[in-house]
């Protein structure tokens, strides 16, 4: 007798070509992706980052407070952050997009106690309550959201915008090569080239959210460490480049750059090294 071969299981490439089929995933691949975001998620950067974000906004949890919106909104953008790090090693984009159809494919799989448990590792590691079900923003809900106390913060670019002869704004300008096809930078800019500093002071400079001695810390760096640096404002104060606020989970930072202390008057705190 000949037996009939057994069907065929699916399985999962991490990388998938254009127009291939979705499948759902199965235990082994939903456990070996979840593996990958605990890695993300269990990061000291995420936990510190995450951490500032809570003692930032206190009142998150107290119903009808600006802190709840606020919070959200930063925590999302943190999470995210960790996303984009890991789904695009599956084939997914690097965006909400890519987050909601991660879900869609593992909703049979987490049906299992296993792939369940590691989700619930994952809330976590989130600040999440372990039984909560992460909901990534819908289609359209990251566009506009409604503000009715008109408390929503008001986009600012952290540098002045540049005219060119044509009275055209920008922070740069570049001219398209005909031949080539290539991108070259033209005429007047805003930005500075690569800016770093290096940590003089001991023991640890402070990192504060706006340039006042008095503003709210966000973090510290030791001596020795080095900062990228957006600008230099009145000779003063340093503001971190938007990598630097990446690590920190913040929108805003800056660093004193002299020492103001009447035992340390006009000592640097900080020397550019590049």
């Amino acid at each position: 007798t000949v037996r009939p071969k057994p069907p065929e299981r699916r399985t999962l490439l991490k990388k998938r070509t254009a127009g291939e089929a979705a499948l759902e995933f199965e235990v082994g691949e939903a456990l070996q992706l979840q593996g990958a975001l605990l890695e993300g998620f269990k990061d000291a950067q995420f936990q510190d980052a995450l951490k500032r974000l809570q003692r930032r906004y206190p009142e998150r949890k107290t119903k009808g407070h600006t802190d709840g919106v606020a919070f959200f909104e930063a925590f999302e953008a943190l999470t995210l952050s960790v996303h984009a790090r890991v789904l695009p090693t599956w084939g997914f984009t690097a965006d909400w997009d890519g987050v909601r159809e991660m879900f869609a494919r593992m909703a049979d799989a987490l049906k299992h106690p296993k792939v369940r448990k590691a989700q619930e590792e994952i809330n976590v590691l989130m600040g999440l309550p372990r039984n909560a079900t992460f909901t990534p923003p819908t289609k359209g809900e990251e566009m506009v959201v409604y503000r009715p106390n008109g408390d929503a913060p008001i986009f600012q670019y952290p540098r002045a915008l540049v005219r060119d002869d044509d009275g055209d704004e920008a922070h740069e300008f570049f001219v398209e090569d005909r031949e080539t096809g290539d991108l070259h930078l033209c005429g007047i800019t805003a930005l500075d080239a690569e800016c770093w500093y290096a940590v003089v002071h001991r023991p640890a400079v402070v990192i504060r959210e706006q340039p006042d001695e008095k503003s709210k810390m966000v973090g510290r760096k030791k001596t020795g460490k080095r900062v990228r640096v957006q600008k230099v404002v009145d000779g003063k104060w340093l503001q971190l480049h938007h990598t630097e606020l990446v690590r920190l989970g913040v929108q805003e930072a800056w660093v004193l750059l002299e020492s103001h202390d009447p035992a340390l008057a006009g000592q640097q705190l900080l020397e550019r090294v590049i």
